[in-house]
């Protein structure tokens, strides 16, 4: 069976096990500013879903600036990983739903794990984002916004990403009830919000 048959998101997650230490170390320093203004912004010991944590390094940021961060990890390399760092829950963020209960969190954190979710996926896991924080939680995404959506040949593997172009992912992010507070454009489009 090829890949284009399987689950995109399974087939991408699990090509992250190639390796992890390297994925780890590769991503050590990138965009710290991101989480260290998320963390910044939520009230002291504010509770974080870590939608697709990886290796937990966020994780880590978001304890050490005294919050209390959840991660929900489908790969199982990164989830033995970030198990290092804090609690993590070995499932799917597709079924966040029914992981936890409406207005759980004061904030969600998704960098970069979206990213092989289809439009479908993301707008329903949007909605149900939204409802797992609290009035006035804090939301933070990004995900591609430029090339094209499909399937892509990586050294490490083949991977799904669905690109938004424009607006797009700003707009979703509005249509599920989010009021969208700042946006950062370039090759991936970074929303924070608040519901």
């Amino acid at each position: 069976m090829s890949s284009e048959q399987l689950d995109p998101v399974l087939v991408s997650v699990a090509t992250y096990s190639a390796d992890p230490i390297a994925y780890e170390l590769h991503y050590k320093g990138h965009l710290l500013d991101r989480p260290t203004r998320f963390a910044s912004l939520l009230p002291p010991k504010a509770k974080i879903l870590d939608l697709g944590c990886g290796p937990g390094r966020d994780i880590r940021l978001f304890t050490d600036a005294g919050h209390s961060p959840i991660g929900v990890e489908l790969n199982r390399s990164f989830v033995a990983m970030a198990s290092r760092h804090g609690h993590v829950i070995d499932a799917d963020i597709r079924r966040i739903r029914d992981l936890f209960s409406p207005h759980t969190f004061d904030g969600i954190w998704a960098q970069a794990s979206l990213v092989h979710l289809s439009r479908t996926e993301t707008e329903q896991l949007l909605r149900d984002a939204e409802s797992l924080l609290q009035p006035q939680g804090l939301f933070y995404a990004c995900v591609p916004a430029v090339g094209e959506t499909g399937w892509v040949n990586e050294k490490d593997g083949r991977r799904w990403y669905t690109v938004w172009p424009d607006d797009h992912f700003q707009a979703a992010v509005s249509a599920a009830g989010f009021e969208v507070v700042d946006v950062n454009h370039g090759p991936y489009v970074e929303v924070w919000a608040r519901n």
